[in-house]
C-alpha cells in the first residue's frame, strides 16, 4: 500500500480522528499532478525532497495549531 491508499484508508475511518489528523506527503515526486494527487487522496500537505527542515518546522507548526484550534 502506498501513501496515497493509506491516505484514503485513514480518511474513510469515519472518526474524527482519522478526518482531522495531518498528513504530510514527503516526496520526490513534485509534478503538479504528483503534488494534486496527495491532496486528492486527503492529504494536508506535499513536501518535496531533500526536504527543507526549516519549511518542515514551518508547516508543522502551521498544521498543528490549525489542529489546536479547530
Amino acid at each position: 500500500m502506498d501513501g496515497l491508499e493509506a491516505t484514503r484508508r485513514i480518511r474513510a475511518l469515519g472518526r474524527a480522528d482519522g478526518r482531522g489528523v495531518p498528513i504530510v506527503a514527503m516526496s520526490a515526486a513534485v509534478l503538479n499532478e504528483d503534488v494534486r494527487s496527495c491532496h486528492e487522496a486527503g492529504m494536508s500537505a506535499h513536501l518535496a525532497k531533500p526536504v527543507d527542515l526549516a519549511r518542515m518546522y514551518r508547516l508543522t507548526d502551521r498544521l498543528m495549531r490549525r489542529k489546536r484550534d479547530a
